[in-house]
């Protein structure tokens, strides 16, 4: 697979068809996708010459369909068709109508304050593949500080909750698989403990530690929570630092979870 290369001046943040694997994990409705999903949002961090870090829309919950991909509406799609409950546990999307309310995104602020663009968020309920699922991609920009005429300074945040169908496998299994099977330089994985019953941990940054992002997983009861934090400073700035990632994704986690708790 090709990696794009990030050039000085060009937009870091960009909306277009993510990697295979970061995401959502596939599904049955690939097909249904004009009726089904409009937009899966998530941070995509591609190592290369630097970094690109971007926050995609596809169109479907595979990644593998780009037709949507400039979608901007954040509104949910209403679909009646097929409907079923998450299977049985201790969480539920039934009070949240912007899977936003779930994130905070001011730590980001430490490095990038002034947003992008409107936060974008999805809310699908229970249907024929799974239990429901919620989307929020937060992203911020500011001058660099090295050079006040280059605006590259980028931070963002996403939150993909999915809940367990009734006869489906936890969305975890698949994000974590996906999300620690690369290994290299710049790449490490590891387990996460203290929050739900099981999680994971996976960093990807450059060799100048310029731009980096972390993902932490989770898995409790009858949902699964995925958080990527991605940070990218210009050349010559302080580099960014992974303990402050780490408790930025592994605090959003718990919230969301605890956002969703019904009991």
């Amino acid at each position: 697979m090709p990696v794009p290369a990030f050039a000085p001046g060009q937009p870091v943040f960009g909306y277009g068809r993510p990697r295979q694997g970061y995401g959502p994990p596939p599904s049955s409705r690939s097909g249904k996708t004009g009726l089904i999903v409009a937009g899966v949002l998530g941070l995509v961090v591609v190592l290369g010459i630097g970094v690109v870090i971007g926050i995609f829309v596809s169109g479907d919950d595979s990644g593998g369909n780009s037709a949507a991909a400039a979608a901007p509406s954040s509104a949910a799609p209403t679909t009646t068709t097929s409907r079923r409950e998450a299977a049985p546990g201790i969480y539920s999307m039934s009070a949240i109508t912007n899977a936003c309310d779930l994130v905070d995104p001011t730590p980001l602020h430490r490095w990038s304050s002034t947003p992008r663009e409107d936060p974008r968020h999805r809310e699908f309920p229970p249907n024929t593949s799974d239990g429901g699922n919620l989307h929020c991609a937060i992203r911020y920009t500011s001058p660099s500080t090295i050079d006040d005429d280059a605006t590259v300074d980028e931070a963002g945040i996403s939150l993909q909750a999915q809940f367990t169908g009734a006869e489906s496998a936890p969305a975890y299994d698949r994000w974590k698989q996906t999300d620690t099977a690369a290994t290299g330089a710049g790449l490490a994985s590891g387990e996460v403990t203290g929050i739900g019953a099981q999680g994971y941990w996976h960093i990807a940054t450059t060799d100048t530690s310029n731009g980096m992002t972390y993902i932490v997983g989770v898995h409790d009861s009858n949902i699964s929570v995925r958080v990527e934090v991605a940070v990218l400073r210009a050349k010559g700035e302080p580099p960014v630092n992974r303990d402050d990632l780490d408790t930025i994704a592994t605090n959003q986690a718990r919230q969301a979870l605890n956002g969703l708790k019904t009991e």
